[in-house]
């Protein structure tokens, strides 16, 4: 077995026979873990199925089968002209001493969760002491950019993507409120991205500059869609601190002053005409008659 583990199987394992497992599951063990370890490098080939099926003592069906699930884990892949290939996995073990290359992709991530601790400053000018975060915003900005894109014909993963990046490079300079920008001048959204992702894989930091550029620039439809998201949201927010009791008209104002495509105008105004309350109010009314009927649905008294 020592001959064949070397000759068609480098770093696998032959199966357990004890073990209760389905055999091609086993083998799809025994092939994922030569992976991870780095005994197959990606973009190697894989043995062929007659020599896998050989070497794990099972038939071709099998190793067919535990190839599928290797498949769609994501671990290899089929290329044209034969031959099962082993993906470049980003999660493969990096010998010691040696920087991972996704280590700036990590910072980054670590970088944009610093969003969550940052305050949109605007409305600690209306004596709210713990506004929203630009993290929140930025989740409502996404999800109102994939409405305002199904309306428009715009594409509403590209809009959402675009929403979510929107405010990333607020985590080295801030949010500058609208008092603030009389006097400060940062440097522009696409420098600083390029600083964020500057330790990422080119291919990567790529994506993330690409998207903050389309949107700075705002000449495709997405992009257009996506500001209008950002007016939105603050529209939405604005309302919400309305009904607080602050006063937050003039955001009111310049965000719907603002907006470009007819679907926001016209979400604007129906969130102008509604309540900010009125999603839950009706539940707030029946409280008790819910209640009640929750109860008796488990057979609970009142």
């Amino acid at each position: 077995m020592t001959t064949c583990l070397s000759r068609y199987a480098p770093g696998m394992q032959p199966i357990d026979l004890d073990d209760p497992r389905s055999p091609y599951i086993k083998i799809a063990a025994s092939i994922r873990a030569a992976i991870l370890s780095g005994e197959l490098e990606p973009e190697a080939q894989l043995p062929t199925g007659d020599e896998l099926a050989k070497f794990f003592g099972v038939t071709r069906a099998t190793i067919g089968s535990a190839i599928r699930t290797l498949r769609d884990e994501g671990f290899v892949q089929s290329r044209p002209g034969g031959g099962v290939y082993v993906t470049g996995q980003a999660s493969l073990p990096v010998p010691a001493g040696q920087v991972h290359p996704l280590t700036g992709l990590g910072a980054f991530l670590h970088e944009a969760g610093h969003l969550k601790n940052l305050p949109r400053s605007g409305w600690l000018l209306l004596g709210i002491r713990q506004p929203e975060s630009v993290a929140e915003h930025s989740f409502r900005v996404g999800l109102v950019g994939m409405a305002l894109a199904a309306m428009e014909g715009a594409d509403p993963g590209r809009t959402a993507a675009l929403c979510l990046m929107h405010d990333v490079h607020e985590a080295r300079i801030g949010d500058v409120p609208s008092v603030g920008r009389a006097y400060v001048t940062t440097a522009v959204p696409q420098a600083v991205t390029a600083h964020q992702t500057a330790g990422m894989p080119d291919e990567l930091a790529t994506v993330f500059q690409e998207m903050t550029a389309e949107y700075e620039e705002t000449e495709t439809l997405e992009s257009k869609v996506a500001h209008d998201a950002d007016k939105i949201e603050t529209l939405l927010q604005a309302t919400e601190y309305a009904t607080q009791g602050y006063g937050s008209e003039p955001w009111q104002d310049t965000s719907i002053q603002a907006l470009r495509t007819e679907s926001a105008k016209q979400l604007a105004q129906a969130i102008t005409t509604s309540d900010a309350r009125g999603w839950w109010m009706n539940f707030a009314s029946s409280y008790h008659e819910l209640r009640a009927t929750t109860r008796a649905r488990q057979g609970l008294k009142p």
